[in-house]
């Protein structure tokens, strides 16, 4: 058999009718409903057709919550669409084609190339519920409307109650769809029966196991006809194609099993419902606690009915999808342990004002047009996960970076409309041109991977040194003007070109580059993560308490063990015991936060020369916590084998000679001391620490997956 299906989106802001005229379509009949929560789908027995060739057409149309909390998990569907209905409420008196512009730009496929820009997906827009009331705005001015914006479907009314229109809706909608210029699938006989197996679920109401394993699936299918004959693989290939067109999810469970979610919009909504509980977070921080969530406390919905195994299957692969897509990140706090997601679009905290702030100055502003939504968690996560930039702040509409010596870098969302976005970046007065040229490259080497229009406008001083407001630098860029007027001394000022790009040198170029990796590398970092610790979660492996024992003196390295090796170790649910986050406090003892290391776990000694150099405790006249530290650590590699083994050495700088205790240099150690392998080994050292093997088939994908990712 050949197989291809059609992507139909019903869009619109809430309440605009978009599920009564979705049922109407795909039975034939109307039906009040109440707001959609998150996604549902049916298939459009109407539109369906067989090409020349013989290819069997199916389409499927998306019914997509309209709310603006949604708006957040439905940004990470609309990619593939191939016809989208835009619905608008006609009647409407205040606005009438009111949200209908967002859509627009969220369903933008391309960016310009060789000067043309690609269109969305073909598009019809719908005025929905033509029976409740007259059309405020007149044809002639919708369809003009139509014409500016490239929607080649044109414009109809209609009515799912009333059936109004609806037989010219299918006509256009069938005319939209590209059939023949659709990739065919070449399946068997078997995938059109699992299809119609699936489908027919759905339009069974009684609640179901609705996550299957392979066998599961089989002894399913075989029920259905005795005399069918079909091996595991074809059957698998069929599910493979079916996950391609949505109509199911593969899943993995927490020790790397393959799964199949025979109602993918279960996810889908799931998604949205933790969109809308961290939007309730009581203090504004736009969060879940990962334990709480993990452990089913949360009051989600689509978990009701649902067995425990495919409750913590579908919490982890929701949370997975969003770290997956940079919408959130996770963040553990240091004292406590306790680790959220947290979502940048969500927090709303306003930016406390400092007395002792470090003084800042703008730098260039952004105008982003296009499918905006999770852009600006995209950027707060993404610019965090760079190894240059370290975030340290996000507030509502506000994230904040440090580079080096505490040099200040960021950025903020000044304005949202529809399909729109403005950003401006900020500086601390201190940070020198490189450091603002790296940190803006990055920012716009994140932006264009999104497949957005972006406008950029460089703060413009006139020749007697006053700042130009940026709004009036906008208007007149926008206007084509080659120059402007200060508002303070009236002074002529040439204005830049909005497209100029940055001039970088070749080393900064591939200082960019090479930061964009990192972002990319810590992402799937990121993911492999929080599988790891949800795999250590369910199989109730002990968490062990690490004591982390290093030098102080050079603060790239200090930075190092807090921010980078100890933050991941505590993502992965290890205790780290780190003097760092446990001595400044007034009144801290010293000696008894040493004697903390015989009742940990394991110890992690950071190799480098300055910790062998404090270990022998030669050139001062008060000695080093470092060699009380290794005395400590001596007990045990001097005691029995087990002993021996809880005890860690990681290379960070210099040889092990130059760097380590004589007792650890005949031990081996985790070398750190090449920067690009620093996700691989760290993920090798978290397995370490649990004791998992790096073989078990639970972990085994999430370390071959850094190890390719990081040879590119």
């Amino acid at each position: 058999m050949h197989h291809t299906t059609a992507k139909v989106v019903l869009v619109g802001d809430s309440g605009v009718g978009k599920t009564g005229l979705g049922w109407r379509l795909a039975h034939g009949e109307f039906k009040e409903h109440s707001s959609t929560h998150g996604q549902q789908f049916w298939v459009l027995d109407e539109l369906g057709t067989r090409r020349k060739d013989g290819t069997e057409c199916e389409a499927i149309l998306w019914d997509l919550a309209g709310q603006p909390d949604y708006r957040l998990t439905h940004a990470l569907f609309l990619d593939d669409a191939d016809l989208a209905l835009v619905l608008f409420d006609p009647t409407d008196s205040r606005d009438p084609l009111h949200g209908v512009e967002f859509w627009l730009k969220q369903l933008r496929s391309g960016r310009k190339k060789s000067g043309e820009e690609k269109d969305c997906c073909p598009t019809i827009l719908v005025g929905a519920r033509a029976d409740r009331g007259e059309a405020r705005l007149t044809k002639e001015e919708i369809d003009e409307f139509c014409h500016q914006r490239g929607i080649g479907g044109g414009y109809l009314t209609t009515s799912a109650k009333e059936e109004i229109g609806l037989k010219e809706l299918l006509r256009r909608m069938k005319e939209q769809i590209a059939w023949e210029q659709k990739s065919a699938t070449v399946t068997t006989v078997t995938f059109k029966l699992i299809k119609d197996y699936i489908l027919g679920l759905k339009e069974n109401r009684r609640r179901r196991k609705v996550i299957v394993s392979q066998e599961e699936l089989r002894k399913r299918l075989e029920k259905t006809d005795k005399e069918w004959e079909f091996t595991d693989a074809e059957m698998m290939t069929a599910v493979g194609h079916l996950a391609n067109y949505g109509y199911v999810h593969v899943l993995r469970t927490s020790e790397g099993e393959e799964r199949v979610l025979l109602s993918p919009e279960l996810l889908n909504n799931l998604a949205a419902s933790f969109v809308l509980e961290a939007r309730r977070n009581s203090k504004g921080l736009g969060s879940l606690e990962e334990v709480r969530l993990l452990a089913g406390e949360y009051q989600f919905r689509e978990l009701e009915k649902l067995s425990e195994e495919e409750r913590d299957i579908l919490l982890d692969s929701a949370a997975l999808l969003f770290l997956e897509h940079n919408v959130c990140f996770r963040e553990t706090d240091p004292l406590g342990g306790q680790s959220y997601l947290v979502f940048p679009e969500l927090i709303n905290l306003k930016k406390p004002l400092l007395e002792d702030e470090q003084p800042t100055e703008d730098g260039a502003a952004y105008t982003v047009s296009g499918a905006v939504e999770n852009v600006y968690a995209s950027l707060v996560v993404l610019l965090g996960y760079t190894q240059t930039f370290t975030r340290t702040d996000q507030w509502r509409s506000h994230a904040r970076y440090e580079v080096g010596d505490r040099l200040i870098c960021g950025f903020r969302q000044e304005a949202e409309g529809d399909g729109e976005l403005d950003f401006v970046l900020y500086f601390g007065s201190d940070v020198g041109a490189p450091v603002r040229r790296l940190f803006q490259s990055l920012f716009e080497s994140f932006l264009a991977r999104r497949n957005l229009n972006v406008s950029r406008f460089e703060p413009v001083v006139c020749p007697n040194g006053h700042t130009l407001e940026r709004a009036v630098v906008r208007t007149q860029l926008r206007k084509g003007s080659a120059h402007t007027f200060c508002s303070d001394c009236g002074a002529r000022t040439p204005l830049p070109r909005v497209d100029e790009p940055i001039q970088l040198r070749q080393d900064e170029q591939r200082k960019v580059d090479e930061q964009r990796w990192f972002a990319e590398q810590r992402t799937r970092f990121e993911q492999a993560v929080f599988r790891l610790s949800s795999y250590a979660e369910s199989q109730r492996l002990k968490r062990p308490e690490c004591f982390v024992s290093y030098a102080w003196g050079e603060r790239e390295q200090e930075r190092w063990v807090e921010r980078s090796l100890a933050t991941d170790l505590q993502k992965a649910g290890i205790g780290v015991v780190l003097d760092r986050w446990e001595n400044e406090r007034v009144g801290a003892s010293v000696a008894r936060f040493v004697e903390r290391i015989e009742g940990c776990d394991r110890v992690i000694v950071v190799g480098t020369p300055l910790y062998r150099k404090k270990y022998e405790n030669r050139e001062t006249d008060t000695g080093y916590v470092v060699a009380a530290e290794v005395d400590m650590i001596a007990n045990r590699l001097l005691g029995m084998e087990a002993d021996k083994e809880s005890v860690l050495p990681l290379l960070l700088k210099g040889d092990k000679k130059s760097a380590l205790p004589p007792l650890l240099q005949g031990r081996v150690f985790a070398d750190f001391r090449q920067e690009r392998a620093y996700f691989t080994t760290a993920f090798d050292l978290i397995l370490d620490l649990y004791g998992i093997a790096h073989k078990d088939t639970a972990v085994a994908d999430l370390r071959e997956s850094l190890r390719e990712s990081g040879r590119l």
